[in-house]
């Protein structure tokens, strides 16, 4: 059987897709949800099983660690796995999916590594080197290692995050929608996209996508308005509808304080308040264009005739900043075509033909 584990609402979606080819091809499909902002209801109809785990994530560290520390007694009561079955994680950063991944492999199982649609999964990887460890870092490592099942964890950091990985040898491989050169020793395997509908979009109409950068320290709360008022600016002068939508993760009152001091001031754009996934919410909101940062919906548009607008490198104190770069060396590498200044940022906008081509791609099923 093959296991899907997911954390949050790109996850579940894109393992739905998935599910349905694998399906077809004759494979059985379970979902292990371990849930982090995973807002939709589960469809279990499409699973010949669901398993859910509350992640102890939701807690400030000290007291996640000791939640942490008996986890393995608990899936080992939850799972009895063996060597047919094959788990599928969307990301190592989750702690319980490693616990759930290693006592799967302990059994036999396989084991991949799938690419969680953007900017999250590609830099970790291509990253020449992780920056440096602070004390407070080299503490929690200390701390990870001490629960039970995590003792070979190794670590890479990048923007100010300490990212925990699995031993490159209990991998049996990574599953990436692109082709990327990866500083790790595990077989790399380009695989189809789960066919997307053709959308016959709104031209002149774009959708802003909302990153809080200001909450991860990558901006100041100052620099952060700053940037964001330059890129409605642009939108606003360069597109004759404009939507506005929150990421997720930011809170109530961080929404009210954006919609207080700056999205006033523009009162031609409309704020989306619907909290659905992106990725659904898409086909009824039919853009020309998508707008962010570094946003992961912008890498995942290939076959709906939306146009993905990456603005980072536009913005004075993000386009020098570590993360950015390694993301602007890949968006180079994938063909991407940049927009050269904010007038660009408008209607009529084309990222290339060849920034979708994945080239050599190969079906999931195949692989499995």
């Amino acid at each position: 059987m093959i296991h899907f584990v997911v954390n949050n609402d790109y996850q579940y979606v894109e393992a739905s897709r998935i599910a349905l080819d694998l399906q077809d091809a004759g494979f059985q499909v379970s979902l292990i949800s371990i849930p982090h902002t995973l807002t939709v209801a589960l469809d279990r109809t499409l699973f010949s099983r669901v398993v859910e785990i509350s992640s102890p994530a939701k807690f400030k560290w000290a007291k996640a660690w000791i939640r942490y520390l008996p986890a393995s007694f608990l899936v080992r009561r939850r799972f009895a796995p063996g060597p047919q079955d094959t788990i599928i994680i969307f990301t190592e950063l989750e702690l319980m999916n490693q616990i759930v991944a290693l006592w799967f492999k302990k059994s036999g199982a396989k084991i991949y590594l799938m690419e969680d649609g953007g900017a999250g999964t590609y830099i970790p990887l291509a990253l020449p080197r992780a920056d440096p460890f602070s004390l407070k870092d080299r503490i929690k490592q200390t701390m990870i290692r001490l629960i039970p099942t995590l003792q070979q964890t190794r670590f890479t950091k990048f923007s100010e995050t300490l990212i925990p990985l699995l031993e490159d040898k209990v991998l049996d491989g990574i599953l990436l929608y692109r082709s990327l050169q990866t500083n790790r020793s595990v077989p790399i395997h380009v695989v189809s996209r789960p066919n997307q509908n053709k959308i016959d979009v709104c031209h002149g109409k774009a959708i802003f996508l909302n990153q809080p950068l200001y909450i991860d320290r990558i901006q100041t709360p100052e620099d952060y308005a700053i940037g964001l008022r330059k890129i409605l600016s642009a939108l606003r002068e360069g597109f004759d509808e404009v939507l506005f939508k929150f990421h997720p993760r930011e809170t109530e009152p961080a929404r009210n304080m954006i919609s207080d001091s700056i999205l006033k001031d523009f009162p031609e754009i409309q704020v989306v308040n619907e909290r659905q996934p992106f990725e659904i919410m898409l086909a009824f909101v039919r853009p020309e264009a998508v707008v962010s940062y570094h946003s992961t919906p912008l890498l995942n548009l290939k076959g709906t005739g939306v146009q993905p607008i990456f603005v980072y490198h536009l913005i004075e104190d993000l386009k020098d900043q570590s993360a950015f770069v390694a993301m602007h060396a890949l968006l180079t590498s994938w063909d991407y075509r940049f927009p050269a200044r904010w007038e660009d940022v408008a209607s009529g906008f084309d990222s290339g033909s060849k920034f979708d081509d994945a080239g050599e791609a190969i079906p999931l099923c195949k692989i499995l």
